[in-house]
């Protein structure tokens, strides 16, 4: 059984009336570039992942919600609406308390429901897992509330994603932009999502599957992101554009601060601020540049921009860690890669490399080689295409079909 069928007949097997059930799924994302910009008012490069979360949901008579993980088995919660409040809960639960609450907020009361979920995508490792979650409950309550009348319009898209990012700010305490959740509704297959996180323009570009191929490298490292530094680096952000804005007035983020005007004001700012902004500056520029190689099918001037960017992470924003740096070491001595960096907000979790397809098997051994002589840790790298966004899914005696 592949790990996707496996995933799918978890969430199944957790209800106790499967007859009755329908199965919905929502991707993970890695970030290619673009690195803590969505809060910041940046462009960013988001791809869907092939694996993500899986949820199999029944009705129940009784008005309340029964919500169960394959993940964590023995720790079913049950509640009913009126128990939904921000901060009830810092468990497991909380993206799919958030998603019950801001649902029902937006559209009024919800059916009773059991909802069990299943991941086939590593947690708390820069994969958007929580955004994977509330994403798949979003566009499963849309569906089974008869609110999504076919097609998905844009405006219905950009509902789902305000909903989704509401859950995580609100419920689950984390202060972050709109580029999880975007990136997970907006995703097609076989394409980079190129968003614009102030105008909410987008652009998907190709990327050839039979040139590059997305892998990631999970460090082993698990982070907590609402407990993390995460919170204190957007606070840094939010600091500078203060101080800044005494400057240059008409700025509303820091994507507004262009080079020449970090050159002459940059001075004002605390030796660690003025890191933070470094960051930011320069990380604009790599992403267009990042989107132009792209379009004009230059990998390899685009995996340098990868490269670049993580570099900037250690550096400047201060939130890589050792086995991070080893990984990405690892990656860009191999042929055949063209960059690599952390996704994510950092701390820990996970690599993403962009490599050809041909130097698969060398890639393999020799990056898992390098990385257990630098941290004594091992890794197993995970081979991903740009997949599509939430669907729900169809089932036939031969498994699931997406």
């Amino acid at each position: 059984m592949t790990v996707t069928a496996r995933a799918y007949e978890e969430a199944l097997n957790l209800l106790e009336d499967s007859e009755h059930a329908r199965v919905f799924f929502a991707p993970g994302r890695a970030n290619l570039a673009g690195a803590h910009m969505d809060y910041n008012g940046g462009r960013v490069m988001p791809v869907a992942l092939s694996r993500g979360t899986y949820l199999a949901v029944s009705p129940r008579q009784d008005g309340r919600f029964l919500i169960q993980s394959a993940q964590f088995p023995g720790e079913a919660v049950e509640l009913s609406p009126d128990d939904l409040r921000p901060g009830r809960v810092k468990s497991w639960s909380v993206y799919t308390e958030g998603a019950l609450y801001v649902a029902r907020r937006a559209w009024g009361e919800l059916p009773g429901l059991n909802l069990a979920l299943s991941a086939d995508l590593p947690m708390a490792k820069g994969l958007s897992s929580s955004a994977s979650v509330e994403a798949v409950v979003v566009y499963a309550l849309s569906h089974l509330m008869g609110l999504n009348n076919g097609a998905s319009h844009p405006d219905q898209i950009d509902e789902w994603v305000r909903l989704a990012h509401a859950a995580e700010n609100e419920y689950a305490g984390v202060r972050c932009g709109i580029l999880d959740q975007s990136a997970i509704f907006l995703a097609q297959p076989d394409s980079l999502l190129w968003f614009d996180c102030l105008e909410l323009t987008r652009e998907h570009l190709p990327l050839d599957a039979a040139q590059a191929s997305i892998v990631i490298l999970d460090t082993g490292v698990s982070r907590q992101l609402a407990r993390s530094a995460f919170n204190e680096r957007v606070a840094e952000c939010t600091q500078a554009l203060g101080l800044l804005q005494k400057h240059l007035p008409g700025i509303t983020c820091l994507r507004d601060v262009f080079p020449a005007d970090f050159a002459k004001f940059g001075g004002e700012l605390t030796s660690t601020l003025h890191k933070r902004v470094r960051h930011v500056v320069t990380e604009v520029v790599r992403t267009d540049l990042a989107a132009d190689a792209l379009r004009r099918h230059d990998l390899a001037a685009f995996g340098a921009t990868m490269t670049a960017s993580h570099e900037s992470m250690r550096v400047d924003y201060e939130v890589s860690i050792s086995e991070l740096d080893a990984m990405v070491a690892a990656a860009v001595a191999q042929n055949g890669c063209y960059g690599a960096r952390l996704t994510g907000a950092g701390f820990g979790g996970c690599v993403v490399a962009l490599v050809h397809p041909d130097a698969r098997e060398a890639f393999d051994t020799n990056v898992a080689a390098a990385y257990r002589v630098a941290t004594g840790r091992e890794v197993k790298p995970q081979w991903f295409a740009p997949a599509g966004g939430p669907r729900e899914i169809v089932a036939n005696l031969r498994g699931p079909s997406v």
